[in-house]
């Protein structure tokens, strides 16, 4: 911001200059603006204080009020009541300031007032003030001129974006000619737009697909490529292998199911691309992606613990991490002999808060192979009838019919109060609306949270399926072999998260289970059952 010294006994003004795009830099846009404002702040015997400047923000987005715009900085230090004493903001018209509509405008014109900034402009030569008289028209013109600017942002947008919505909906009506040459790695366009498939690489997203579904980690899959040096999807001869972002891509990516997203991310669910995926693989995939935590076990003790981001310290409610104690130490004498100790490896549970000294004192180690054998039994011991219904996914649909309730509520509020401002301007009223929307934007992230919840309930294997997965495994957790005693424990850790809702340690040992949100049990320090309710 461009600092000007402020005559003694004049009020402050603040140029603020505003163009969308960096080009219009090289045209009379600055000029424009700033020219006719100097001329005006001398005659209103205004000091000219500083000149704001956004270059290539949009008023139409708001990025002119985010961190990193010169009105954003205006804004915070009005807000921290620096411009108490008085100050002006002049610009050419309000659509310099938003051209996010009437109620932005006005809701940015009553704040700058209430933080003594008034503000002026060039178009119409109009000062808006707190205290003037002639308020409510100020700010019912302040009102039309921001929907002014809207209206020709609007213009504007539909203009440059028709082409692209010409094409967006020819694929909403079901054509499958390629609109770009810019199509999925595993796709190529001929002369005639058609879409061909590349046999090799769309064998390579159904393997990954499968062993990510079976229970593979990332870094497993990618290992698995770049052994046997399967050419990358970028093509370049210099790429350094295959990478956890390209997997994660290809697992994230609908395009595989054969639909489409535009370029500001509407989707559009028809089958444009060729299919190379069912939904039933992909949707398993989602749901698995959705609910990965990192665990932080050394990467030679993955798949040892199935309790991994499941067990938890009944204390501080922290991580019980997997610790292993013993194995082969080696001593040497004073005659200089190696002599090898073969102690027993014994794996146990500690609370990683205690274990760091980070507010927890529950120091309990807990037996690993107790506990894993002691749950085992109860799970394969228990019997669920297979069912369609599904308790907790229904009670989700629940939370969210009455989150939608609360927005729907909230809108017919805030329409009523726009409607009523149309006849009386209210300046407590618009701040309702504020407050109404505001909390419409939290529950929306609520609804969102919640639908991804469903998404991955609904996904995941039923509570049956899950319990045959365990018995299906159950052989091979501790087989010989270590790729299958590993695979085994995974899949078995998968089953485990989604059967068991908590598991809690306590300081003299004894294990909390719930399952299921229907079945508990409590275990002592040696596996037995002490108490609980069976399914």
């Amino acid at each position: 911001m461009k600092q000007e010294r402020i005559l003694p006994g004049s009020k402050p003004a603040y140029l603020y200059i505003r163009y969308s795009t960096p080009q219009q830099a090289d045209g009379n846009s600055y000029e424009r603006q700033t020219n006719p404002a100097r001329k005006f702040i001398e005659e209103q015997g205004w000091t000219l204080a500083g000149e704001l400047l956004d270059a290539g923000k949009s008023g139409f987005h708001g990025t002119n009020r985010k961190e990193g715009g010169a009105l954003y900085e205006f804004e915070e230090k009005a807000k921290a009541g620096h411009f108490l004493n008085g100050a002006v903001l002049v610009v050419e018209n309000i659509d310099r300031l938003t051209r996010q509509g009437a109620r932005a405008a006005l809701r940015l014109i009553w704040e700058l007032n209430d933080w003594g900034v008034d503000v002026a402009t060039l178009d119409d030569r109009r000062i808006y003030r707190l205290d003037d008289a002639n308020d409510l028209a100020n700010t019912v013109t302040g009102s039309l001129n921001g929907d002014r600017g809207k209206t020709e942002s609007d213009r504007k947008r539909t203009y440059a974006l028709s082409s692209w919505e010409a094409k967006y909906a020819a694929i909403e009506a079901g054509t499958t000619k390629a609109i770009t040459k810019m199509v999925p790695a595993w796709l190529t366009v001929n002369r005639r737009k058609e879409f061909v498939v590349n046999e090799r690489r769309k064998l390579v997203v159904r393997e990954i697909f499968d062993w990510y579904n079976a229970g593979d980690g990332l870094h497993t899959i990618i290992r698995r490529l770049n052994d046997r040096k399967e050419p990358t999807f970028s093509g370049r001869d210099n790429a350094k292998g295959w990478s956890k972002s390209a997997v994660n891509h290809i697992l994230s990516n609908r395009s595989v199911l054969g639909e489409f997203y535009t370029q500001n991310g509407k989707h559009i669910p028809t089958l444009y691309y060729p299919q190379i995926i069912d939904p039933e693989t992909f949707k398993l995939a989602e749901a698995i992606r959705l609910t990965k935590t990192k665990i932080g076990v050394s990467s030679k003790y993955i798949g040892n613990n199935l309790f991994a981001g499941i067990a938890r310290c009944e204390h501080c409610e922290g991580v019980m991490g997997f610790i292993r104690t013993g194995g082969n130490s080696t001593y040497v004498n004073k005659a200089g002999e190696k002599i090898v100790y073969d102690n027993p490896v014994k794996p146990y549970l500690i609370c990683d808060n205690a274990r760091r000294k980070n507010g927890c004192d529950n120091k309990l180690h807990l037996r690993y192979d107790t506990l894993e054998s002691a749950v085992i039994e109860r799970l394969l011991w228990a019997t669920i009838q297979e069912t369609t219904f599904d308790p907790k996914a229904e009670a989700l649909k629940a939370d969210m019919s009455a989150v939608e309730h609360r927005i729907e509520m909230n809108n017919m509020t805030i329409a009523n109060i726009w409607e009523s401002m149309e006849k009386v301007s209210s300046k407590s009223g618009a701040e309702r609306a504020a407050k109404l929307e505001a909390d419409n934007e939290g529950l929306l992230v609520e609804l969102d949270i919640l639908k991804k919840r469903l998404l991955v309930q609904t996904a995941q294997p039923s509570a049956f399926d899950d319990l045959e997965e365990l018995r299906s495994v159950n052989a091979a957790l501790n087989s010989e072999d270590r790729y299958t005693r590993v695979e085994a424990r995974v899949r078995a850790n998968a089953a485990f998260r989604r059967l068991i809702d908590s598991l809690t340690v306590s300081r003299d040992g004894s294990v909390a289970l719930l399952v299921m949100d229907v079945a508990v049990w409590e275990f002592d320090r040696m596996g037995n059952v002490i108490g609980g309710q069976a399914l």
